[in-house]
């Protein structure tokens, strides 16, 4: 298994576009710190949907083997995790839910069978960053942050930062200066957050 300290989640279908910049702009950072990470670009993974079979109710493990079963044991290890979703009508991107649904494993062990198949006392530090095509409206982030609430629980990581932009469509973010400052700004306090 990799000695990885960071979990980056780029969740947009779309190659060398918002999202793609800022999972970049994070790596640079982390390199810039000597953290190791790993970038998962979702798209090009192998994730089964959740089909709510129960196995995981009885075992507090997944039966399904793809792609995203090595990724519980890094969630474990790992001191933090980022999230970079495009919003999708007031929501994550599909591919990122089918993730979300399948940490059900990680819950049950927690919840329903009292048995964590991951460490509930290990600090980990986590991010959510939000890409809105769209002008900015009251619901344009809730559905997303609602789900990545659950999400940081199940993976036992405390969410400690938010960042939203919108109107990329009329403005990408590597052109947004007070967007990527307000990364800059994140990014640095998310790097002491988890020294």
């Amino acid at each position: 298994m990799e000695n990885v300290e960071i979990l980056i989640i780029n969740a947009s279908p779309r190659k060398n576009k918002n999202c793609y910049f800022i999972s970049k702009k994070i790596e640079s950072k982390l390199i810039e710190n000597n953290i190791s990470y790993k970038t998962f670009n979702i798209y090009d993974m192998e994730i089964e949907y959740c089909n709510a079979c129960g196995f995981c109710e009885k075992t507090g493990y997944c039966r399904i083997k793809d792609e995203m079963t090595p990724m519980y044991e890094m969630f474990n290890k790992s001191k933090g995790t980022i999230v970079i979703s495009p919003v999708y009508f007031d929501s994550v991107s599909a591919k990122l839910k089918t993730l979300v649904d399948r940490t059900q494993a990680l819950y049950a062990s927690k919840y329903i069978l009292k048995k964590p198949s991951i460490d509930r006392y290990k600090k980990r530090v986590g991010m959510y960053i939000a890409v809105g095509g769209a002008s900015g409206y009251d619901t344009q982030f809730k559905g997303g942050q609602i789900i990545m609430d659950f999400f940081f629980k199940c993976i036992n990581t405390k969410l400690t930062q938010n960042i939203y932009v919108n109107e990329t469509d009329e403005c990408k973010v590597e052109e947004n200066l007070e967007f990527t400052k307000n990364l800059d700004i994140n990014l640095e306090k998310y790097v002491k957050e988890i020294r």
